[in-house]
């Protein structure tokens, strides 16, 4: 009887198991393809601003909280936001190794950055877990690199992007969205093997970003993607906005209203952002 029980409990785990899969998994692609649908529906402004929310970030870090507890998430927070600085390495990375990977086959131009971006995450990972660092510490490593890897960026791509008229459709969303929540899926789902540390590092993988990435070079070529990475060498900063915002309000008013706090504070830096660079350009 205890062996039918015991049965009937594991199955009744894996079931659990799979639905909490799958509601990652469904709520990844919703939140991609809505978030992305307003995007078009509304003012450029908003647009702009819900771009440069960080939704793969945002989306790791609350599943991570929400099954392993908010103070798992802060314990591994130093190592998230010096994960970043891999983030920007691992984007550079691709840039480069794209740049000088031979014309051919779209499939290995693409795989042999996508291998080589990926193995220098996992490398600079590897080195930030071996370190012992607080909120201080992290913040000023990806300060140095956030510097160094905008002067390299803009040495490399200097020139206008060739603008695409194109629109995403609903299915390339939803692939997009399958992408970015597979991502997910693999980050949360080895949280508690891996220990806050590592956990915290892979949040910062770009996880958004790199399969627009890799869209972007298979179907323009050498045109768009180089401009994506530029951008985010400088939009990367909201994610350290995220961070530390993360750290103040969620262990204060909980989970969801803490992340909709934290999520509203993003935003009003990305209109701060976007106001500043009016204002410049007003100014010239």
């Amino acid at each position: 009887m205890r062996a039918v029980r015991l049965i009937y409990s594991n199955k009744a785990g894996d079931w659990a198991l799979g639905g909490t899969l799958i509601i990652k998994l469904i709520i990844s692609v919703f939140i991609i393809v809505g978030l992305a649908e307003i995007s078009k529906r509304t003012s450029p402004q908003v647009g702009g601003i819900i771009a440069g929310l960080p939704l793969g970030t945002g989306l790791s870090i609350y599943f991570i909280s929400y099954e392993q507890g908010v103070g798992f998430a802060v314990a591994g927070m130093p190592w998230g936001i010096a994960g970043l600085a891999a983030s920007l390495i691992c984007c550079l990375t691709y840039l480069i190794t794209a740049r000088g990977a031979a014309r051919g086959s779209r499939v290995l131009a693409i795989g042999y950055p996508t291998a080589a971006s990926i193995a220098v995450f996992a490398g600079a990972g590897a080195i930030l877990f071996s370190l012992e660092m607080n909120v201080l510490h992290s913040t000023a490593a990806f300060a140095a690199v956030f510097v160094l890897n905008l002067f390299i960026v803009n040495k490399l791509v200097n020139t206008q992007p060739h603008l695409s008229k194109s629109v995403s459709s609903i299915l390339e969303l939803v692939m997009r969205g399958i992408i970015v929540g597979l991502i997910l899926l693999f980050i949360t789902s080895i949280a508690a093997v891996v220990g806050s540390k590592w956990a915290g590092i892979f949040s910062s993988f770009p996880s958004t970003l790199f399969p627009l990435i890799l869209l972007l070079h298979y179907e323009h070529g050498k045109d768009l993607f180089p401009h994506v990475i530029r951008g985010f060498s400088y939009s990367v900063s909201t994610l350290l906005v995220f961070y530390l915002a993360y750290l103040h309000l969620v262990p204060a008013y909980g989970l969801n209203v803490g992340f909709l706090l934290v999520y509203a504070v993003c935003a009003l830096y990305l209109c701060s952002l976007r106001l500043l660079a009016a204002s410049y350009k007003r100014a010239q």
